[in-house]
C-alpha cells in the first residue's frame, strides 16, 4: 500500500465533507492555531473562513454592480449621442454633435472629424477637415475598429494645433460597409484616459452609426 501524503488526505476530506460526522471523536484531537497564537476550535476556524469568503463575495458583487451602473450610464450617454447623430442634417451638424457629446458627456478635451473625401464649403466647422490625401492620416483608419494610444505623431499634432496639453487619444475609423469614409479622433489631457485596456465597444457602436450618417450626408 502506498504511503498517503498531506495532499491525499486533503483531497479525501474535500471529497467526503461528512467524514467528521462519522468520526466525531477525532475533532477532540485536532489542533488549530489562531492568528494571535491561541488555540481555536474547528467551528471557530470554519466561521472565520466563511466570514472571509463572504467578504470576498461581497466585494466581487459590489464590483459587478458598480460595473453595471457605469455601463447603464454609458448606454444612456451613447443613446443620446445616437439620437443627435440621426437628427443631423449636415456634416457640420454631425461634427458638432460628436464634439459636444465627447467633451461634455464623456469628459474628453478635444475631438476632430477627418473625412477622406473633400469637405463641402457649406460644411465648414473648426473640428472638421479632410485628409487632403495625407497618407499618415488615412493610415489611421487601416483597422475597422476603434483603438486607443498615446497622443503623438505629426498627423495628430497637425489636427490639434491649438491643443498642446493632449496626452492620450481614441482613434475611431469610420466605415460604410468596406469603404473607409474618415476617422474621428477623440483626445484627452489625461495620460491614461484613453489607454490600451479601455473597452472600445461603445466607440465601435458610435463609429457604425456615424459611418451610416456620413453615407447619407456626403
Amino acid at each position: 500500500m502506498s504511503q498517503l501524503d498531506q495532499q491525499d488526505v486533503a483531497d479525501y476530506l474535500r471529497q467526503n465533507p461528512d467524514f467528521f460526522n462519522q468520526y466525531p471523536e477525532l475533532l477532540a484531537d485536532i489542533e488549530l492555531s489562531h492568528n494571535c497564537g491561541q488555540a481555536s476550535s474547528l467551528i471557530e476556524r470554519q466561521t472565520q473562513v466563511m466570514r472571509h469568503k463572504l467578504q470576498d463575495y461581497a466585494t466581487k458583487m459590489s464590483d459587478i454592480l458598480g460595473t453595471a451602473r457605469r455601463n447603464d450610464v454609458q448606454f444612456e450617454k451613447t443613446k443620446r449621442l445616437v439620437i443627435e447623430l440621426a437628427a443631423a442634417t449636415s456634416v457640420s451638424a454631425l461634427t458638432e454633435a460628436l464634439k459636444q457629446s465627447f467633451i461634455n458627456e464623456f469628459h474628453a478635451d478635444a475631438a476632430h472629424l477627418v473625412l477622406f473625401s473633400k469637405v463641402d464649403i457649406t460644411d465648414k466647422h473648426p473640428n472638421l477637415s479632410d485628409a487632403q490625401g495625407n497618407p499618415q492620416i488615412i493610415a489611421l483608419a487601416d483597422k475597422n475598429w476603434a483603438y486607443c494610444q498615446a497622443f503623438k505623431g505629426p498627423e495628430l499634432l497637425q489636427l490639434f494645433q491649438h491643443s498642446s496639453q493632449l496626452k492620450s487619444c481614441a482613434i475611431v475609423p469610420l466605415y460604410l460597409g468596406d469603404t473607409a469614409l474618415g476617422v474621428l479622433i477623440i483626445a484627452s489631457n489625461t495620460e491614461d484616459h484613453y489607454n490600451q485596456e479601455l473597452d472600445t465597444l461603445f466607440l465601435n457602436h458610435v463609429a457604425a452609426v456615424t459611418g451610416r450618417c456620413l453615407g447619407r450626408l456626403t
